[in-house]
This record gives structure tokens, C-alpha cells and sequence, in this order.
């Protein structure tokens, strides 16, 4: 059963990829008669080619804009091959099964460091955050307009947040309006602090008042929630380091049945109870790796 799933999903798998580059083809193609169209509206220049980036889920969008990664048809195109060459391999030398595993693996592996990256990315944002509100409200103090202030600060901000707010900033030297160029910023990193800040100003701009006093209570308010969630990250180390523990000692187990006798995993590889045993013990590890992680989540 075991074996006949694993060869129905890379079928797919193969399927999956002639249609991706058929696709590629057309896309390529349609690319091509639109620089020409473009060569021919403005004769004499030269469009330049660019990665085109692809349009990805709604749930994965936030998480590629934090990490500050763009995915192209040419990263896509390289990093299926890449899979497809792994899992081909695994298939050759120890069967459907460590194949299926691998399949099923890579996009877990992937979608995982993404996600660490968008944290740590996302945590040096949040820490950087309340001296960039500063610097915006001094600027304002001293005469500048709210997005000269907003575009200024970034000179003496955090390399982190002039990554994020490059783009914003641009935004507003070309005239754009500041709430909508802020709350657009804010629904693509979907940051809660980002958020906090883009609220702030529409607010303001639709209602009045003091920007400046609403920036200062704002820096205060991030720089509480970061005292909040460094205390919370202390109070949970002892189970976060428990939860390690308990994720490895399986696969340590293994690995140490392994060395003590070689011949343990032929039941595991060779043998169809085994390959579903194998298969049932890797998907209940990764059950509860996820519910771990959910439970260690830190959310407020």
C-alpha cells in the first residue's frame, strides 16, 4: 500500500513538473511579445529584463515579505528541479518509502526555515521600531511634514527597518499619501507593531491632534511589549528546551540502535510492515513537532 501510494505521488510529482514547465514556456513567451510590443512604443530603448515574480498563497505571501525573500519562475524553476533530483535519487537507491518521506519532507523542512527567518527577521524589526518613532517625531518637531519625517528617520534608523520601510519611503518621495502608502506596508508584512503604526497615523490624519504625542505613547507601547515577551520568552526556556528534548530522543534512539546494530533498519527499508511502520512513526514525529511548536507559541 505503502509502495503504490509513494509511486502514484511522484507521477504527480512528474506531471506536476511537465505542466510547470509548459506553462513556463507560455509564460516566457507572452514575456517575449511584450517587450516587443514595448521595444516598438518607445523606439530606440532597450527594456531591461527582470525576474518577473509570481503571484503565491495568501498564507505564504506575509511570511515571504517577512523574510524579505521574492520568489521568482526562475528560483521556483531551480528549486523544483533540485527536489525532483533528490527525490529521483532517494526513489533509485532505497525505494518508494525514504522517497515518499523525502517528498512529503522537503516542503515541511522549507515552509519551517522560512518561517524562522520571518521570526528572526520580523524580531529585529519589533526591537528597532521604538528609535525610528522617535527619530520621526523629533523630525517632525523641528518642521518636517509627517512623510519627510517618515522617509528622513530611515538615514539614522536600524539597517533592518530601512529594509522594510525602503520601499514605503519611496512611495511617499513620489507623493503618494502617507496613510494609504503606511496601511498598504502594514497589510503586506502583516506585523502586528507595523500594523499598530499605520493605525496610528490614518487616526491621526482622519481626526487630528498631536502626532507627536501619539508616536511617543506608540514607542512606548512597543517597547512594553517587548519587555513583556523577553520576560515570557524567559519564563518559557524550560519547557522550550524540554520540548527539544523530547523531539530528539526518538531520533537519537535511532541513530543509537543503528551504530549498536546496522542490521536493524533492513525491516524498516526491505520489509512492507516495516516501510509502514516507518511511514506511521515519521508522520506521528511530525504531528507532534507541530503540536509542540503550537503549544510553545507566543502570541499576545
Amino acid at each position: 500500500m505503502v509502495k503504490g501510494a509513494a509511486y502514484l505521488i511522484l507521477a504527480l510529482l512528474i506531471l506536476g513538473a511537465v505542466a510547470f514547465a509548459l506553462l513556463s514556456e507560455r509564460a516566457r513567451g507572452l514575456a517575449a511579445v511584450d517587450r516587443r510590443l514595448a521595444g516598438l512604443s518607445a523606439p530606440g530603448t532597450a527594456p531591461a529584463r527582470a525576474a518577473a515574480a509570481i503571484s503565491v498563497p495568501e498564507r505564504i505571501a506575509p511570511l515571504l515579505a517577512q523574510a524579505q525573500l521574492e520568489v521568482t519562475v526562475q528560483t521556483v524553476r531551480i528549486l523544483a528541479a533540485a527536489g525532483f533530483a533528490l527525490v529521483l535519487a532517494v526513489l533509485l537507491a532505497a525505494g518508494p518509502a525514504l522517497a515518499l518521506a523525502v517528498l512529503l519532507g522537503l516542503p515541511m523542512a522549507a515552509l519551517s526555515w522560512l518561517r524562522g527567518r520571518a521570526r528572526k527577521r520580523v524580531d529585529a524589526l519589533t526591537e528597532a521600531l521604538p528609535l525610528y518613532l522617535d527619530g520621526v517625531r523629533q523630525l517632525q518637531a523641528v518642521g518636517n511634514s509627517l512623510s519627510q519625517a517618515l522617509s528622513r528617520a530611515l538615514a539614522d534608523a536600524s539597517p533592518v527597518v530601512r529594509s522594510f520601510f525602503d520601499t514605503a519611503a519611496r512611495r511617499l518621495e513620489m507623493g503618494a499619501p502617507v496613510a494609504e502608502t503606511m496601511q498598504q506596508l502594514a497589510d503586506r508584512l502583516q506585523v502586528p507593531e507595523v500594523s499598530m503604526i499605520a493605525a496610528a497615523i490614518r487616526t491621526n490624519l482622519r481626526y487630528g491632534g498631536s502626532i507627536g504625542a501619539v508616536f511617543t505613547n506608540l514607542a512606548q507601547i512597543l517597547r512594553e511589549r517587548l519587555r513583556i515577551r523577553r520576560e515570557l520568552v524567559a519564563a518559557t526556556s524550560e519547557a522550550r528546551v524540554s520540548s527539544r528534548v523530547l523531539i530528539a530522543m526518538p531520533l537519537l534512539a535511532m541513530v543509537g540502535l543503528v551504530l549498536m546494530n546496522p542490521a536493524y533498519l533492513d525491516f524498516f527499508v526491505k520489509d512492507p510492515r516495516g516501510q509502514s511502520l516507518s511511514m506511521m512513526a515519521i508522520g506521528l514525529e511530525a504531528i507532534g513537532i507541530l503540536i509542540i511548536r503550537r503549544m510553545l507559541r507566543l502570541e499576545f
